[in-house]
């Protein structure tokens, strides 16, 4: 244990959002690390010796969704205070070329693998957290100019989505090529491995994509259950944040929010919230990439067209969502998904909704079928159907005051056993810097 302590550890997070920006579920997961670690690192570092914590992100310019300068400049002090650096690659030909084009990916993949070979020399032990696809190819880059690089470091490959799921019905050919050999990679390597962030997701990678002897590390996707984010407020703060966006506060309520984009949904849940039209009001929160406000219109001509009362706010905001989660009349959350890998709004919502609030409702596609256990933690939508959604919606509208309670208290239960980032963090330390004491994985028996 004394030779640990004495160890210098380093955790390089390469991520492209939750640094500069928070506009997505990779914002959440940049800020749930920053923050878990914040929490852990004094505990982790008695067993595993000093951990310095990197954020590596792509350079911002003027053309970057959402970007927060004052937010930037928090992130900075957080990432000093965990002993570490923030690290900003370029990767632009050309002032419009979009993060999301292969050719930014493997200009980041490869470009940053000098900067972490410089870096890594400083640490005896380094794990190297790979957020999607942009990074994925960061093993190749490294394995290109120090093949001993394993030696001292391990990668943890983190996918969130595939081409599969972003483009769920013509999913485009060269970003499969490019999934498929970042992923191959930990096939027969020790050190590079592919995050297990749920049993639904290692499934899909398993099942489309060519990997018979890859290593997968427990990397359970989590949420930091006792953050000041989902302390319960007063009636009175409700209320003022309600009125604040025009939320009626004597009518039941039902929920949706997430970017708007047709993947996330809400174009089919419209047309089902007419059976509930006179007993509800809708409020959606949708949130488009940059100034696009194509998908939003849409929702709007929706709403008319099936004469849905509703309060459409068309921009990102954290606290009406935080506050309707808590308030008794809002009834249900709907998470319509076409295609959702991990949605943290199961957590979230079972977190906020723990004394009062609304049950989750959502497609089963997805991470959600491991979230949720039907009629007991959430309920199911038939997205086939309209009319099978709008009977679940009635259904769920009308459930007993006693069963309401039982849903959210059990899916509240649930988060708190499966979902805690300070259990399953350390967890994921565990299995890659004790490999002698992870015998249930099968994977790891012939690694030393």
């Amino acid at each position: 244990m004394e030779s640990s302590r004495q160890m210098r550890n380093a955790i390089f997070y390469l991520t492209y959002n939750g640094l500069y920006n928070f506009t997505n579920g990779i914002g959440t997961q940049t800020q749930l690390l920053l923050g878990g670690l914040e929490r852990l690192r004094h505990d982790l570092e008695m067993q595993y010796g000093r951990i310095d914590v990197h954020v590596v992100c792509p350079l911002p310019d003027a053309h970057t969704w959402g970007y927060d300068h004052v937010f930037f400049l928090h992130q900075q002090q957080r990432v000093t205070a965990l002993g570490g650096q923030i690290h900003l690659m370029p990767f632009k030909s050309h002032p419009a070329q979009e993060l999301w084009d292969i050719r930014s990916w493997h200009t980041l993949s490869h470009q940053v693998a000098p900067l972490l070979l410089q870096q890594i020399a400083d640490y005896d032990r380094s794990l190297i957290i790979c957020v999607d696809q942009p990074w994925l190819h960061v093993p190749h880059g490294l394995t290109a100019i120090e093949p001993r690089v394993w030696q001292r470091a391990q990668t943890l490959l983190v996918l969130y989505n595939t081409a599969f799921i972003r483009n769920w019905e013509t999913p485009d050919a060269a970003e499969i090529a490019w999934e498929q050999e970042g992923l191959a990679i930990a096939q027969g390597r020790n050190h590079v491995y592919i995050a297990d962030i749920c049993p639904s997701f290692t499934a899909h990678l398993k099942s489309h994509f060519a990997l018979p002897t890859a290593q997968f590390a427990p990397y359970t996707s989590s949420i930091l259950t006792d953050d000041s984010t989902f302390a319960l407020q007063t009636e009175a703060d409700i209320k003022a944040i309600l009125h604040k966006y025009n939320v009626p506060l004597q009518e039941d309520l039902v929920l949706a929010f997430g970017r708007a984009a047709p993947i996330k949904g809400f174009e089919a849940l419209i047309p089902a919230l007419a059976a509930i039209r006179e007993q509800t009001h809708f409020v959606l929160i949708s949130v488009p990439y940059i100034d696009d406000d194509t998908q939003q219109r849409v929702y709007d001509r929706l709403l008319r067209q099936h004469g849905i009362r509703a309060t459409h706010i068309k921009y990102f905001t954290r606290e009406l969502p935080q506050a309707l989660c808590q308030w008794p009349r809002t009834k249900m959350v709907v998470i319509p998904s076409r295609q959702e890998t991990f949605s943290n709004i199961v957590l979230e919502v079972a977190l906020w909704a723990r004394e009062n609030g609304p049950v989750v409702v959502a497609s089963t596609v997805g991470g959600f079928v491991d979230q949720i256990e039907a009629s007991k933690t959430g309920f199911f939508l038939d997205m086939t159907s309209c009319r099978a959604m709008s009977q679940t919606l009635q259904q769920v509208l009308h459930l007993p005051a006693e069963r309401h309670a039982s849903v959210r208290r059990h899916a509240y239960q649930r988060v708190m056993r499966h979902y805690d980032f300070s259990q399953n963090f350390p967890a994921t330390l565990r299995w890659l810097w004790q490999p002698p004491l992870q015998a249930p994985h099968a994977s790891r028996v012939n690694q030393k």
